[in-house]
């Protein structure tokens, strides 16, 4: 099915009938000004929801890896259309009617949600929205280059209130408990109260709170960024990206115990407010840095089990028949 010009030519604009948009022919000023009026007004009409977001990325500290998620996307996209071949001729019909009809119906669901006072719901809207623009002007090929890259948008989100409630008490649960159990491990008199850790130190009995700014979602929103932009930036075998992905949870608990415990040693070594809040400052900084050191660990050891087979070259292929030849002959 195609989208076709009163003159017989291509979908929106020049080309030979039935033929799909693409990006060679953007030289096009009609294809260009097309392609710009969707852009634009999808911009528009999703400003105000890009300006909630920017409010939550600025105001909540569990999101703030959402400023860097459009342009990790556009690196996705950058690296994969430039890494893969993609030919004339080897696409599916259009996809221009399927990809309009999907986007009034994307659209409706945002209406919905709109008048229904679903604020998340609405703004999710965007990601499907723009999958159905990419598949109206790019194509089944366009579409299946860059898909992970439309997928990864998902970390624009913020979790939905309810899902952030019911992660966030678990994971204090096991940040206060893990932190408790490393600190009586490692020698500091410690005894859990709920969320807070009751420390003996030098200037007497100091207060470690365990709040949910302390629960490690934000370091398991930001790790789980982290991984996922890697197994779609970096070549790896399909089970190695399952098993990073799967790790993005332990090690990011781990690092978030790692830091409570440097915090509650910070506690113990030094003395005064001052000391504490440098103590806590400095853990928190570290936390990353531990985490990725962790997932280099992790990768080496995953490397070290499994040896992985170098990819056949031409070469390799041509020698193997040249031996068939010989032994044949």
């Amino acid at each position: 099915m195609s989208l076709m010009a009163s003159d017989g030519k291509g979908p929106l604009g020049h080309g030979s009938p039935g033929e799909p948009w693409s990006l060679a022919r953007l030289g096009d000023k009609r294809q260009l000004g097309f392609l710009v009026a969707a852009v634009a007004a999808f911009a528009f009409a999703y400003a105000p929801n890009f300006r909630e977001l920017f409010s939550v990325w600025s105001s909540d500290p569990n999101y703030q890896h959402g400023f860097l998620v459009i342009p990790i996307a556009l690196m996705i996209v950058w690296n994969r259309v430039s890494g893969e071949s993609i030919r004339q001729g080897d696409d599916k019909p259009s996809m221009v009617w399927p990809s309009a009809a999907l986007l009034a119906v994307v659209l409706l669901t945002r209406a919905v949600a709109y008048e229904r006072g679903s604020q998340w719901t609405e703004t999710a809207t965007m990601i499907p929205a723009l999958a159905c623009l990419v598949g109206v002007f790019g194509g089944w090929r366009l579409l299946r280059t860059t898909w992970p890259a439309l997928a990864f948008l998902i970390f624009l989100l913020p979790l939905p209130r309810g899902i952030n409630s019911s992660i966030t008490l678990p994971l204090q649960r096991i940040a206060a408990t893990g932190s408790c159990f490393l600190l009586q491990l490692t020698g500091l008199w410690a005894i859990q109260q709920g969320n807070v850790i009751v420390l003996d130190t030098t200037a007497g009995t100091s207060r470690l709170d365990v709040e949910q700014a302390c629960s490690g979602l934000k370091m398991l929103m930001t790790l789980a960024a982290t991984i996922t932009a890697t197994i779609l930036l970096i070549p790896m075998p399909g089970w190695k990206r399952v098993v990073l992905l799967a790790s993005a949870v332990p090690i990011a608990l781990a690092s978030n115990i790692i830091r409570i415990v440097s915090t509650g040693w910070g506690y113990y070594l030094l003395t005064g407010e001052a000391g504490q809040h440098a103590a806590h400052d400095w853990a928190g900084y570290l936390m990353m840095p531990v985490a990725l050191v962790m997932v280099g660990l992790e990768l080496w050891i995953l490397s070290w089990l499994i040896e992985e087979e170098a990819p056949e070259t031409e070469a390799d292929r041509a020698a193997v028949l040249s031996r068939i030849a010989g032994r044949t002959s």
